[in-house]
């Protein structure tokens, strides 16, 4: 583009540029008073809505406590008898349920829901630990196929004791609390959302199937919203349109709701004004431009030539201008445009030798070493880094990119880009395929390449660090392995229990923890040797392995001391694990000569209580169990709410080993 055009265009950029300011600052000033007035319409809206489901959710439980108060004992036609009916307005059936999960009862009669049993369903676990007032996860109904929600209140006798529950069915597709939903908008885009606490949604506008699972990434203001936050925010809806929110907790059901309102319905008055006075801001350029362009013509005439002569230098057929003039102005132009290209030439030269300086030693290093340019593309690695990748490599950073392992690939590239489009430093250590197919690992310092403030490109080093990754591989193991068993030892035991109690914290996982030592071990030790007592250490640990499942973890803690952390598991199956565990342990002899040495475990099971925040409270249950197990006889499984009979024997002489 020539001079004039140059400047022709800049004159109507800095018009351009002026009316975009002014309209950015009015745009701005607009948007702050539109986000306040949105903002608080929307904690309005939200705080009215939550209000009303959080009524109708107390009444319904309020209604069902009423009606358990006149059952005091689940059985057959107590629904009937106390007009379970006239609760038909709030639910859409009723069922009564004994303690074992059993329905003893149910309104509307004849589907077949009497004399079933649901002990697996989430709401009767929870009923039974905690026994309190609550609203289920929405399920599908096995009988009738319809997406339920049910809400629970406990049944006690006149001593106050827990006989079982009464739960009022509310069906998603035709309760006149969740047909309410339908009702909600906000102008013409605007919509409510309702969503448990665990992650499913409930109501969506848009939404075909009643019970939708949330994905796996969430919007983070959703995403604090389900740990308990209150507010408005802005975010991004599905479909990634811009959008304002509030969030309210429905606390009596675990839900929230959600007031979602897209940013352009909200900024459409002030999208419409801008509009507006843009369109007479361009229409001034239109008429302006013409007359600034003739003035710039005139202006410029003389230098056409050059112009011209510049446009010459830059393809290197001409090294000076040569203008006979007699305009000062212009000679003074002249004059200083020769000499910066002679500057140039010799900048051009110094950097040709600074250039091939720099390769010679990154050639010479006996490190791993490349360069790329600003765009990230390799121009240069050394006969180090070929020797390291494998021989003869294509300098392509995509070839590269799929030589890395599939598991280390995608953070690895992220980072590189990352680091390309932020300008600085690359440090990572990933696995790199070889040319024979075995991983190496490798440990890359990149360093960006800035000059006068302007990026030129990276050096990088590469160095293998695969024996070093070997050796702390395996003295991280051996910090937390027993080294006779192959078990986890006390420290890593510790660890992982105290992820599990992490764990249980946050989410209620079950998880139970074994601990026993070996009875009549001493003779074994004693008599048979410590060689001896170390091979039956180490049956007794692959009795172990071969009964625990893959996700639990085994532990040896001292002398014949075991433990085990079985994770996610219920108390009935512990229960299950610790007696096929016993048994293993009494079938597993050894034998020194022609004699047989047996062992027996008396195992202690414990589980992780509400309330606890440390390991210490669960060990201690365990080792009681286990202690009362050897009281009450040896070869036994003692959970640590039970307390065993002592044998005779044991009574008579008052020892356990």
């Amino acid at each position: 583009m020539t001079l004039r055009g140059r400047l022709l265009v800049g004159a109507a950029m800095l018009w351009g540029v002026l009316c975009v300011t002014l309209l950015t600052l009015g745009w701005q000033a607009g948007r702050i008073l539109v986000d306040e007035t949105n903002h608080q319409h929307l904690r309005y809206e939200a705080e009215l809505i939550s209000n009303s489901i959080t009524y109708q959710v107390d009444e319904r439980l309020d209604e069902l406590e009423q009606l358990a108060k006149q059952i005091p004992e689940p059985v057959r036609g107590a629904l009937d008898a106390q007009h379970g009916h006239s609760l038909s307005p709030l639910f859409e059936g009723l069922t009564l349920f004994d303690r074992d999960t059993r329905v003893v009862d149910a309104w509307p009669i004849g589907d077949g829901r009497v004399g079933a049993s649901f002990p697996d369903r989430e709401y009767a676990r929870f009923m039974h630990a905690f026994r309190r007032p609550y609203v289920s996860e929405p399920f599908v109904g096995r009988i009738t196929g319809s997406p339920l929600v049910m809400m629970l209140v406990p049944l006690r006798d006149g001593a106050g004791r827990y006989t079982g529950f009464l739960g009022g069915l509310v069906n998603i597709n035709e309760s006149r609390l969740f047909k309410s939903f339908e009702r909600l908008r906000l102008g013409d885009g605007g919509y409510v959302t309702i969503t448990t606490a665990s992650g499913k949604r409930l109501f969506h506008p848009d939404q075909e199937q009643p019970i939708v699972a949330l994905p796996e990434q969430l919007s983070p203001v959703l995403e604090r919203a389900l740990y308990g936050w209150e507010g408005e925010s802005a975010g991004k809806a599905v479909t990634g349109e811009a959008q304002l929110v509030a969030y309210r907790q429905i606390w009596p059901a675990g839900w929230i709701v959600g007031v979602h309102l897209p940013q352009s319905q909200a900024e459409a008055p002030l999208v419409a004004g801008m509009q507006r006075i843009s369109f007479h801001a361009w229409g001034a350029l239109v008429l302006v431009l013409p007359l600034v362009g003739g003035l710039i013509w005139l202006t410029l005439r003389p230098l056409t030539r050059l112009a011209e002569q510049v446009r010459e230098l830059q393809n290197e057929r001409r090294y000076l201008l040569e203008i006979p003039t007699h305009m000062p102005e212009l000679r003074r132009v002249i004059d200083v445009i020769n000499e910066t290209e002679r500057e140039r030439r010799g900048n051009l030269q110094d950097l040709a030798e600074r250039e091939a300086l720099l390769r010679g030693t990154l050639a010479a290093s006996p490190q791993g070493m490349f360069v790329t340019d600003s765009r990230g593309q390799v121009t240069f690695i050394n006969a180090a880094l070929e020797e390291l990748l494998g021989g003869d490599e294509s300098l392509d950073m995509d070839t590269w990119g799929k030589r890395i392992h599939a598991e280390d690939r995608p953070a690895v590239i992220e980072a590189w880009h990352q680091s390309l489009a932020g300008r600085c430093d690359f440090m990572r250590q990933f696995r790199l395929l070889g040319a024979e197919g075995i991983p190496r690992w490798l440990d890359v310092h990149a360093g960006a390449i800035h000059v006068e403030g302007e990026f030129i490109g990276i050096v990088g080093m590469v160095r293998d660090i695969t024996q070093d990754r070997h050796e702390n591989a395996l003295r991280r193991w051996e910090t937390e392995h027993d080294p006779l068993t192959g078990l986890l030892n006390r420290r890593g035991l510790t660890r992982y229990l105290e992820e599990a109690l992490v764990e249980w914290q946050k989410t209620g996982t079950p998880t139970a923890v074994l601990l026993f030592d070996l009875d009549h071990f001493k003779p074994v030790n004693d008599q048979g040797g410590h060689a001896l007592g170390d091979r039956m250490l180490q049956q007794v640990a692959d009795a172990v392995r071969s009964v625990v499942r893959s996700s639990d973890h085994a532990a040896r803690q001292g002398g014949d001391e075991f433990a085990v952390l079985l994770s996610g598991c219920s108390p009935d199956q512990a229960l299950v694990l610790a007696e096929a565990l016993r048994e293993q342990i009494g079938s597993c002899p050894v034998e020194q000569g022609d004699k047989r040495w047996y062992v027996t475990a008396s195992i202690g099971v414990s589980h992780f209580q509400s309330g606890e925040e440390s390991i210490k409270a669960v060990l201690d249950r365990a080792d009681a169990a286990s202690y009362r197990a050897k009281r009450g006889g040896r070869d036994r499984v003692i959970l640590d709410s039970e307390e065993p009979a002592m044998t005779d024997l044991d009574e008579s002489t008052g020892k356990v080993g």
